[in-house]
């Protein structure tokens, strides 16, 4: 699976647009994620584990919001971003 970045969130995993992880669920990819970026834990995540209500998640531009444990196939796109509010 391949995760994708974009905007702000490229300063924290070194400008890499794609970082590829052999992980066969979405829980395993991100720990795999915050082990070698520890400081995208504290930006994505709340102290339960769950993901911050500004960050956004797809699968295959589906949106996750909560399904951690969902699983994940080589061919897989996360796409992490951060959510756009305003009015």
């Amino acid at each position: 699976m391949t995760f994708l970045f974009s905007g702000s969130l490229l300063r924290y995993v070194g400008y890499r647009r794609q970082i590829v992880y052999e992980q066969n669920t979405l829980d395993a990819a991100l720990r795999a994620l915050f082990s070698e970026f520890p400081e995208l834990r504290g930006l994505l995540m709340n102290d339960e584990m769950t993901l911050k209500r500004t960050m956004r998640l797809a699968i295959n531009s589906e949106v996750v919001r909560s399904d951690l444990t969902r699983p994940l196939a080589s061919g897989d796109l996360v796409e992490i971003m951060t959510a756009i509010s305003g009015g």
